[in-house]
């Protein structure tokens, strides 16, 4: 059997029946509260726009309208989020070698498919919204494809060299820190190490204090 070909580590990950249900569930309902959010802003978006229209002073008036406009653009906008951030055709899959990864790209419904070979990646690092970013020192065996929102694909040529690749679950992300620091070139913190007190102490130290109890 060929490792390469057995991915360490997979998202979404395969559940139960039983697990498939109570998520559905837990979806459906984080659906309700978002709808419900997204409902709040826009009545508060359209009240302030009536109110608004009540007001004699040009400025007060356009300062309303652009509050109302804005209040309904919020509440648009963070519902487009939730619903692409939770579409079910995402993936990631970490293999030895490579990463195949499928993301959305803006908020008008493209993605984003990526196969990362390490080898071609020069250095990697996450910004400042911790989302992973691959410099990469050629890219022959690594493929970005843009899928618009009607399936058609086109390639994606990262701006710079620099990919950056954005994980809806955190796991996919500690994995590659984790288990393939050196793989990815990422600066892998190190760690102050405890020194046992042996190695503090001569052989004559050891011959006078055997139980170190520093002549106490």
């Amino acid at each position: 059997m060929n490792l390469e070909n057995e991915p360490i580590y997979v998202f979404p990950p395969k559940l139960s029946r039983t697990e498939k249900q109570a998520k559905a569930l837990n979806d459906l309902a984080e659906h309700r509260k978002m709808s419900k959010q997204m409902y709040k802003n826009l009545i508060l978006a359209g009240v302030i726009f009536a109110l608004s229209l009540f007001v004699k002073f040009i400025i007060i008036k356009v300062l309303l309208m652009l509050l109302a406009a804005g209040n309904a653009a919020v509440g648009i906008i963070l519902y487009r989020y939730y619903t692409l951030s939770r579409d079910t055709r995402l993936y990631t899959r970490i293999y030895t070698d490579r990463l195949e990864h499928l993301q959305k790209l803006g908020l008008m419904g493209d993605m984003l498919k990526v196969t990362l070979y390490y080898d071609e990646v020069e250095r990697s690092s996450q910004d400042g919204r911790g989302n992973m970013c691959f410099k990469l020192k050629k890219c022959e065996k690594s493929q970005f494809t843009k899928v618009s929102r009607k399936g058609g694909e086109s390639d994606h040529q990262p701006k710079d060299s620099l990919a950056v690749l954005k994980f809806i679950d955190t796991k996919s992300k500690l994995t590659l820190i984790e288990k393939l620091h050196e793989e990815i070139k990422y600066p892998k913190k190190n760690y102050n190490v405890i020194t046992d007190d042996d190695d503090l102490y001569s052989k004559e130290d050891m011959e006078w204090d055997p139980l170190h109890k520093h002549g106490l």
